[in-house]
């Protein structure tokens, strides 16, 4: 048989409806259903049937019973004494089921597989269709239990939406959430999710809509305010502490497909074509430069995206770049990660390991992967997914051999038909037609090269005055063939202004420029620099993968480098590069202004016609370091390099609280450095000291604790041969805290004291109260509680004269932890309220889990496990949001 309750009450046996008789006959059915294979009383069957019961409910109730025998037959037994029974085998009724599906989901969530996990829970609500209310006669007692089931759904609904909105799939939930937050608009937790859902994908202002919603919903039927997790999340949206990570989803990475892309049907179709079913399919495109390798990977992307539409990376590895190094595989698999979802202190740091967990993360995903310029197989081998779901597009100046399965592509000149195609495209179809001939003779004359036949036919279209036997003579006086003759031609016909623009662009650092940074490399304005990058970008000369930011191509790049070391003279050219490095370094300090208000930066002087960027709030500062930071790398390489060594490391200090915050491990490594060789190699001692403290930094971050306390000890050397106290303090605060990660203690303690009697000598009083946390978490570890709580508590005092909350609500849940330790919950559970009422006031959802789960820890010792599983489920939420993994640490204490 097969019992359906998910929806109007049914029973049907080999597949034939059986009839079930009138409502109160199936309000019984229901109930029995409810407790299959258990007795049901007769009492809990009365009160499941009727409000009001009659004079003699037993009597009814077995005409009722005798209704059903008919249809279900045995099945239905009496229990003397117990009450009635009924028997359902395993897998007969959908509730069961639905009830499965949910738990395997959570086992898939124990077991990481968030993927599995969103299947599980989507075919558990499938089974969902309604609860039989309306047809019945139901009674308090089956009220209540429709009430428990509709629980049970509902949670289930949260699960799956959270599960999605990890996976990013945001248009999958959003639908569905407001469907129920509407049908349920007190249920906040609901509303929460469709305020994440509808904020990460990035509609920041429908997802504060919907908190307005839920408000007045709340307000108007309960008469108080929404609580605790809906108002903070509203906040955190309204101040964007957090950037939406819609501003750097996986999904969609692919550069703008090319509107004038012609021919290459052949190779397009073999690109296109299924691959086998049991491998990852990789496609290598390969060609000598300028022939169109990058334009057809991005027309057979766009192509594919319906097969493979769940994610969409690209990167440019940059394998033939003449002013960049290859791409590192290791740093590519970074940023890929993080688009994935993978919070950046969650990455490891070997590129084995890295490359492991991008595989997993793609694993049963449909998903397409962009690789552009790859310089070997080296390179790209370990940045290839391992599931059969997953396709690659490469493309290479090389061929890929050594590529396990890969299809290659080779993409030679066009053919003249394909040529004269693309003329036409772009300089009129009816001039083409006109003088075939001559136009037969500019594909020659350009080698029949993609990029040099687009360069030609652009010509021809801004001059409609000119006809191709115009351009014919134009091509042939330069006395060149092929790309170079055509570059000539377009270059020497622009004015002398955009010229300048064009040759000044081979000296920007890095990958591409903004209206902003050319305005800074030429001396203009940015609305200037932004009129002759378009002009630049409507002559072929400059290529756009996105709105606002400009390319070029290598060859172009090459050519623009030739220019600039002819046309400009040192002096300009030093000139140049310096106004560019000034406003890295100077809108990097603005960021940096946002990111870490408190932090103090000496830097140079900008030249005054520089204008740095100057941001709104932390989301803003943020999206551009996230933007700009291949081109803030390649800045600080690009000033050591040309003896601007005080650009490099200032560059470099201003980007550590950026690296900090998002945990790019390597670019923080490699940059500070950079920056450290830039400061020894003119004797500066100071720079290299900090610099030293820095890197360190990032070296214990990355558990390399030898290099840490080597860099810890010469910055400490440096400056104490130096006097200076000042830089001495964080230098032995950073020494003990890497000894303290090490367990050797009595090290760890001697360098806090000796830091803490700095900070006290030179009346510092907030680095004073870090090192007296620091210390008393040394004692609390050893188990030395009184003496850690007098640390604190003098911490605290400071911490309260100086007003810094954040430092303040640290301080009042390490306290509360010490307590807990001494066995005084009552004190343990008062500080931590303390810590979670500031943490809440100031919007730390770190520090708010952190608190829910030491004041869970506390009231478990008062004994008060409701209250502790209470606040330890709220802790498991927020560090979930956070992609924390102490949310399976907390998990594992209910």
């Amino acid at each position: 048989m097969e019992f359906l309750l998910l929806g109007s009450l049914a029973v049907r046996r080999s597949g034939t409806l059986l009839e079930l008789g009138g409502p109160r006959q199936r309000a019984v059915l229901t109930m029995l259903l409810l407790h299959s294979n258990e007795a049901v009383s007769v009492a809990q069957l009365t009160e499941a049937v009727w409000d009001s019961p009659p004079v003699s409910p037993e009597s009814n109730l077995r005409t009722y019973v005798a209704g059903l025998r008919k249809v279900l037959g045995d099945r239905l037994i009496t229990r003397p004494g117990h009450g009635y029974q009924l028997a359902v085998e395993p897998g007969e009724l959908d509730l069961d089921a639905f009830d499965q599906l949910v738990r395997d989901g959570e086992n898939a969530l124990t077991d990481s597989d968030a993927e599995a996990a969103a299947e599980l829970f989507g075919q558990a609500l499938a089974r969902w269709h309604g609860i039989p209310t309306a047809e019945l006669n139901a009674g308090p007692l089956l009220r209540a239990e429709f009430t428990r089931i509709q629980e049970r759904r509902l949670t289930a609904v949260e699960k799956y939406a959270r599960t999605s909105i990890e996976l990013g799939r945001f248009d999958d939930v959003i639908d569905r959430l407001r469907r129920e937050s509407a049908l349920h608009p007190l249920r906040e937790e609901l509303w929460a999710q469709l305020m994440l859902a509808l904020d990460r994908s990035g509609r920041r202002g429908e997802a504060l809509e919907a908190f307005a919603t839920a408000r007045k919903h709340v307000v108007e039927q309960v008469g108080v305010e929404p609580g605790t997790r809906l108002r903070q999340l509203q906040q955190v949206i309204l101040e964007s502490r957090v950037p939406s990570p819609a501003a750097l989803n996986a999904h969609r990475q692919l550069p703008m497909d090319i509107a004038e892309f012609t021919g290459r049907e052949a190779e397009l179709r073999r690109l296109c074509e299924p691959g086998p079913q049991t491998t990852v399919v990789i496609s290598a495109i390969e060609g000598m430069a300028g022939v169109g390798k990058t334009k057809l990977a991005v027309r057979a992307a766009h192509r594919l995206v319906q097969r493979f539409p769940d994610v969409q990376l690209w990167a440019d590895l940059h394998g033939f770049d003449a002013d960049e190094l290859p791409a590192e595989p290791s740093a590519v698999l970074e940023s890929f990660l993080r688009l994935l979802g993978v919070p950046g202190a969650q990455i490891p740091e070997s590129l084995e390991e890295r490359a492991a967990l991008y595989r997993d993360r793609l694993t049963g995903k449909r998903a397409l992967v962009l690789l552009d310029n790859a310089a070997g197989e080296d390179q790209v081998r370990p940045l290839l997914p391992g599931s059969s779901s997953c396709t690659v597009l490469i493309t290479s100046r090389r061929t890929l051999l050594q590529l396990d399965g890969v299809r290659s592509v080779f993409l030679d000149v066009f053919t003249p038909g394909e040529a004269l195609a693309l003329l036409s495209r772009i300089a009129g179809e009816d001039r083409v037609r006109a003088d075939r001939e001559a136009a037969d003779r500019i594909a020659e004359l350009c080698g029949h090269l993609p990029i040099a036949v687009a360069l030609a036919a652009k010509r021809l279209a801004r001059r409609p005055q000119w006809t191709l036997q115009d351009l014919v003579a134009q091509l042939e006086r330069g006395g060149g063939l092929g790309v170079r003759g055509v570059f000539d031609l377009s270059y020497q016909a622009l004015p002398d202004h955009q010229r300048r623009l064009f040759r000044l662009l081979g000296l920007h650092p890095g990958e591409d420029v903004t209206a902003e940074s050319a305005a800074a490399l030429a001396g203009l304005t940015a609305h200037e620099a932004s009129d002759l990058l378009e002009t630049l970008l409507d002559e072929h000369l400059l290529q756009q993968h996105t709105p606002g930011r400009y390319g070029l191509h290598d060859l172009l790049r090459s050519y623009a480098v030739e220019q600039v070391m002819a046309a400009e003279p040192p002096p300009a050219r030093a000139l140049a590069r310096r106004r560019v490095l000034d406003w890295y370094v100077h809108t990097s300090w603005q960021s940096t202004r946002q990111l870490n208000p408190q932090r103090k930066l000496e830097i140079v002087r900008p030249d005054p016609a520089v204008h740095p960027r100057t941001f709104a709030d932390r989301d803003a500062a943020l999206l551009w370091c996230d933007t700009e930071r291949a081109n803030l790398v390649a800045a600080v390489r690009e000033a050591a390099e040309h003896d601007l060594p005080e650009h490099s490391w200032s560059l470099a200090q201003c980007l550590w609280d950026f690296f900090n915050l998002r945990k790019h491990w390597t670019d923080w490594i490699d940059t500070h450095g950079v920056a450290l060789a830039a400061a020894r190699s003119i004797g500066d001692r100071d720079a290299e000291g900090r610099m030293l403290i820095t890197l360190g930094i990032a070296l214990r971050e990355v558990r390399r604790h030898d290099e840490a306390i080597e860099c810890a000890q010469q910055a400490l050397a440096i400056f104490r041969a130096l006097g200076d106290r000042a830089r001495q303090e964080p230098a032995l605060n950073n020494l003990g805290i890497v000894y303290m990660v090490q367990g050797r203690v009595d090290e760890a303690l001697a360098c806090y004291e000796q830091s803490a009697e700095i900070a006290r000598e030179l009346g510092n009083a907030h680095t004073e109260a870090v090192l007296l946390n620091n210390i008393g978490l040394l004692h609390a570890d050893a188990g030395r509680f009184d003496v850690a709580l007098a640390r604190y508590l003098r911490a605290l005092e400071i911490r309260q004269e100086i007003k810094d909350p954040y430092s303040e609500a640290i301080l009042l849940n390490n306290i509360g932890e010490v307590h807990r330790g001494l066995l005084d919950f009552p004190e343990a559970v008062s500080y931590v309220d303390r810590a979670l009422e500031t943490f809440r006031a100031i919007g730390d959802l770190y520090g708010q889990a952190e608190s829910l789960d030491n004041l869970g820890l506390a009231l478990d010792g008062l004994g008060d496990r409701r209250g502790a599983e209470k606040c330890w489920l709220e802790s498991v939420t927020l560090f979930e949001e956070l992609g924390e993994p102490k949310a399976d640490e907390v998990r594992a204490r209910l």
